[in-house]
């Protein structure tokens, strides 16, 4: 795969970094890895894929300014008459306007509504070129966009987008590409375990817990992301089935320090809706205080049972009593 790439393009960068598994099937990125650094010393110290993290969670949408729709529509226009040199100055500008993840779906409309000026094939021929050879990370992504509308039979093709799909940054806009293949789920679940930042978020929101494996794992793992716990807490809750766990009688204990370490995820509504997005909260917690009573201390994360009691200090009588009775037990 090497050979086929430009030197210091975004995909060396990642494909160098990749690493084997232990058991030969796959790659991974080693700990810590970072693309290389953008030169605007403010965007510079953002981790992978926290800028676009935090427009998605963090930023009302709003529409297409004029002078990125005109940036776009050039683009497309170079694409379609073969310009590469052209086009790729263009969406280069165009990601100093916008970002790619804000204007998706309307560069996509764009290439479905002028299909006869801008072939597919000029659409595929460009973002293959600029995925193999781009150092500017928004290109990057406009370019996945494009791919995202085509139907890809190239199994190394594949094995290319897996290994982009490794790192945070690109990690969603691969996840759009693979939903649309045969075997979604699966690739969806192997990049939020190979994930460790906004790209195991990205995965978890999007991943269908359909397995009794991919149930274990969002139990036991699917928090555990170097962003913070709390953006995927409650996809994790609902789609490990934590709360039949919790309400069951057969608790085990590892089970229940899986749950104890969700339920304090959920409490951080900080940065999303946790707790307060769950049915009858108030009774859930309720019911994890009073499994939390039964189990041995050691099982029993005094950090959660703390923020519990001061999430609901004054306001339910139940649960301050519950925390009291573990508190002194």
């Amino acid at each position: 795969m090497k050979s086929i790439l430009s030197d210091n393009s975004l995909m060396d960068a990642i494909v160098n970094a990749a690493l084997p598994d232990q058991d030969g099937n796959d790659r991974h990125l080693p700990e810590g890895f970072r693309l290389p650094e953008l030169e605007d010393e403010k965007l510079a110290k953002f981790a992978d894929g926290a800028i676009d993290g935090i427009f998605i969670y963090h930023t009302e949408h709003q529409s297409m300014s004029d002078e990125a729709r005109k940036l776009m529509v050039n683009a497309m226009k170079a694409v379609g008459k073969g310009d590469r040199e052209e086009a790729k100055k263009l969406f280069e500008e165009l990601g100093t306007k916008a970002r790619a993840v804000s204007i998706i779906d309307d560069l996509q409309q764009y290439i479905i509504d002028h299909k006869e000026s801008v072939s597919a094939e000029s659409v595929v021929k460009f973002a293959l070129y600029t995925l193999y050879n781009t150092k500017d990370r928004e290109s990057l992504k406009f370019a996945l966009s494009m791919l995202e509308l085509v139907k890809l039979d190239d199994d190394n093709l594949k094995d290319v987008l897996r290994v982009v799909g490794l790192s945070d940054e690109f990690t969603l806009f691969v996840i759009f590409i693979v939903q649309q293949w045969e075997n979604a789920n699966e690739e969806i679940f192997r990049l939020a375990r190979k994930t460790k930042g906004w790209g195991r978020i990205h995965a978890i929101e999007r991943l269908i817990p359909d397995t009794p494996e991919i149930r274990d794992w969002l139990l036991r793992e699917g928090i555990d992301n170097n962003v913070l716990p709390a953006y995927s807490a409650l996809n994790c809750w609902e789609g490990s089935e934590a709360e039949n766990l919790l309400f069951a009688s057969d608790l085990s204990a590892e089970d229940f320090s899986a749950i104890s370490k969700l339920i304090s995820a959920l409490l951080d509504e900080g940065p999303c809706p946790g707790i307060s997005e769950i049915e009858k909260g108030d009774e859930v917690i309720k019911a994890f205080l009073r499994k939390a009573k039964e189990m041995p201390s050691d099982c029993v994360d005094g950090a959660v049972i703390d923020r519990i009691k001061e999430r609901y200090a004054g306001v339910d009588g139940e649960i301050t009593s519950l925390v009291s009775q573990i508190i002194f037990k």
